[in-house]
């Protein structure tokens, strides 16, 4: 569907892929900011009711046979915006979400003759080990070859991925970390940045058909320069709790056995994989010339600063940053 603005330009109605996730739905209030008509697939948006603009149809996106049968309508939709994700990265889960949900909406985009394809993946997947990682490349790789026009979106890590410990520091405990703390570091960006920037690709022709690792403003941060910046904003002396990576290979390994048997101690034991890599890998951009991270290679974005975010949730409270399943302290 197309509108006509007050203005008598159109309005290009938007197809939005994972709107109930933590990205999508900013991306989805971005849209309708700027005018957009915005199609969701899956679980009703929160704003369902009450934008004129948004509309919601309730379907099994990893569905085969149910996108197929959409893909039927008489439909017609100008762009694709992917935000979808595997909730914790089980093996099966992340194919089906992933890929094979990715796949079935990238197969919708071409039939109602979409122009692009705006896909956010994430900056881990330049150094693939963990099941979800290679299930996001297998798609990226089939968006590149599809022909649509795309923007591959890598963002680094989320605000929120660096503020699971802040309810445990203002109890009084520790903050903890992995070895001595200075091994890994990241450029976080904060999830209206990234919205924007998601959002800006539908017509900046800079951006497209490009693969865009994309980190907030500012220098990277280790995770001791974490803690030591809460307990400076909380007043509070620093306590730090130093645990080995090390503990992952060990747990992995109690686990082989039973894993071989149990999908559920299997997807258990990737967790745990995913724990020992963001332990020990930064979220910033893999210069393959060089064979390591590099922060002043990893470009920039927005401007929204981790300190203005812990303030506000030191203020205000988590409520809408919850990291859910993927919290490890």
């Amino acid at each position: 569907m197309t509108e006509i603005k007050s203005d008598g330009s159109q309005s290009q109605t938007v197809l939005l892929a994972g709107a109930t996730g933590y990205i999508g739905k900013y991306v989805c209030e971005t849209l309708l900011s700027r005018g957009f008509h915005v199609l969701t697939l899956g679980r009703a948006t929160s704003k369902a009711q009450d934008h004129h603009n948004l509309e919601n149809i309730s379907i099994d996106i990893c569905s085969d046979k149910k996108m197929a049968e959409f893909a039927q309508t008489s439909r017609q939709i100008d762009a694709v915006i992917s935000c979808l994700g595997s909730r914790v990265g089980g093996r099966r889960d992340a194919w089906a979400v992933e890929f094979g949900a990715n796949q079935n909406i990238l197969t919708l985009a071409r039939s109602m003759a979409a122009k692009n394809f705006v896909l956010l993946s994430a900056i881990c997947v330049q150094k693939p080990k963990l099941e979800f990682q290679f299930a996001k490349i297998a798609f990226e790789n089939q968006l590149i070859a599809s022909g649509m026009t795309y923007s591959i979106v890598r963002p680094t890590a989320y605000f929120k991925s660096l503020a699971g410990q802040i309810e445990n520091l203002k109890a009084g405990k520790a903050f903890v970390m992995f070895g001595k703390g200075v091994s890994t570091a990241c450029k976080p960006i904060s999830p209206q940045d990234l919205s924007d920037y998601i959002c800006d690709c539908l017509e900046n022709t800079e951006r497209y058909d490009k693969v865009l690792p994309i980190g907030g403003p500012g220098p990277s941060i280790t995770p001791i320069e974490q803690g030591e910046m809460l307990f400076r904003f909380l007043d509070k002396k620093p306590k730090f709790s130093r645990v080995p990576s090390a503990i992952f290979r060990i747990i992995s390994t109690m686990m082989a056995p039973l894993a071989l048997i149990s999908e559920k101690i299997s997807d258990l034991r990737e967790f745990v994989h995913i724990g020992h890599y963001y332990a020990t890998e930064s979220m910033l951009f893999w210069d393959v010339t060089a064979q390591q991270y590099s922060s002043d290679k990893t470009p920039e974005y927005g401007r929204d600063s981790l300190e203005d975010f812990y303030h506000e949730v030191l203020k205000s409270g988590l409520e809408g940053h919850e990291l859910g399943d993927h919290k490890l302290f």
